[in-house]
């Protein structure tokens, strides 16, 4: 039997997966709490529990689905030996691939892509908290800790923005196109010159 933590949990999540569904179909606009709770199989009261309207949830799931495609696109670097470059360059490609099999969720991240890099979230899920600290580790060998989480941030922001921009509008340049000059940006950053 679940304990009452863990019911509120699975409550605060069906919320959370009716509304991504219902937002993704059609807009956050044309969603009302109603659909949603009844999508989620709460009462509505347990909606406000949890959420003070229907913009909070949509934010709430911003945090949510940007740190499941940051904490999935750092899976395979946590052993990784390669460069600190080739490890961000791997972190963009898996992110753009990431945003491209999942399109409905790219349109609801939209460029707030760093947004999952706030305390609170890092708290809440453990493989973002692991993947932020693997990342700052590779930036902070010539700054500080603080530094280095200031430059993850812009990092992941340009990576992020970038590859949600090139998908959901890929005129002038698609995501094929921009990941080369990507990596470039990238290795330079990390003190190399051109990519081969």
């Amino acid at each position: 039997m679940a304990t009452a933590a863990e019911n509120k949990s699975i409550k605060r999540r069906s919320i959370l997966d009716a509304a991504t569904r219902l937002f993704t179909d059609k807009s956050v606009a044309e969603t009302a709490i109603d659909e949603v709770v009844q999508l989620a199989g709460v009462a509505k009261g347990t909606f406000y529990l949890y959420f003070r309207d229907k913009y909070d949830l949509f934010d709430q799931i911003v945090l949510h689905r940007t740190a499941e495609v940051f904490a999935e696109s750092c899976k395979s670097l946590r052993d990784s030996i390669a460069s600190p470059a080739e490890q961000f360059m791997t972190l963009a490609d898996n992110i753009a691939a990431y945003l491209q099999k999942n399109k409905k969720v790219t349109a609801l991240i939209d460029r707030r892509f760093s947004a999952c890099l706030t305390q609170p979230m890092q708290e809440e899920n453990e493989d973002l908290c692991g993947a932020v600290e693997h990342l700052t580790d590779l930036l902070s060998v010539n700054v500080s800790r603080e530094e280095a989480r200031r430059q993850l941030y812009i990092l992941i922001d340009m990576i992020g923005s970038v590859c949600c921009s090139t998908i959901l509008n890929p005129h002038p340049y698609g995501p094929d196109e921009i990941l080369p000059t990507l990596h470039t940006m990238l290795y330079r950053f990390f003190g190399g010159g051109e990519l081969a």
